[in-house]
């Protein structure tokens, strides 16, 4: 018995490693994938807020928006899929922040995405590690990675730490990528 065409077609694909179905994706790596493709947008430098909120739109991220009545305050949310990574974008009367965060990657997974991302984008930045706690569950430090404009005294300064209102470098689960000014 023949295949049809299209199975034929499929088969032979697949055999050359053309059309081999998806990796299936842990929740935590597609936090990860997520959180890195958040990030970069957050921090790509010299980009005006509506093209930052539009380059999410174009990542495929669902979005809320909500504008001030009373002044230009602007804030979207967006919600990378399966609510792995929320953004939240803010423009308007206060400067600009973008923030990251995930309830998926604790600080010690997430500080890798720092690492990956924020040197391409700032290569003369210095990178500062702070360790935490132990972490019952892994035996390890929580590890919290942050890197800062050497040039400046209160300049840019982009890392990770807990979600959640945890305070310090503690690994409760949740993380918070953050671009601010050192103060």
């Amino acid at each position: 018995m023949s295949l049809p065409l299209y199975r034929r077609i499929a088969v032979l694909l697949t055999v050359a490693g053309l059309a081999a179905p998806a990796a299936a994706q842990t929740v935590e790596e597609a936090a990860l994938a997520n959180a890195t493709l958040a990030l970069r947008l957050c921090i790509q430098p010299h980009v005006q807020p509506e093209m930052r909120a539009q380059m999410f739109r174009n990542a495929g991220f669902a979005e809320q928006v909500e504008r001030s009545q009373i002044n230009s305050d602007t804030t979207h949310t967006f919600t990378a899929p399966a609510n792995t990574v929320e953004v939240e974008l803010y423009y308007g009367e206060m400067p600009e922040h973008c923030q990251v965060s995930s309830n998926y990657l604790g600080v010690t997974a997430a500080s890798p995405v720092v690492d990956s991302v924020v040197p391409h984008f700032y290569p003369g930045f210095v990178r500062r590690a702070h360790q935490g706690p132990i972490d019952p569950a892994t035996g390890q430090p929580a590890q919290c990675i942050v890197y800062e404009d050497p040039t400046n005294p209160i300049g840019l300064a982009i890392g990770v730490s807990p979600g959640q209102g945890a305070q310090g470098c503690v690994e409760n689960g949740t993380s918070v990528f953050y671009l601010t000014a050192r103060v």
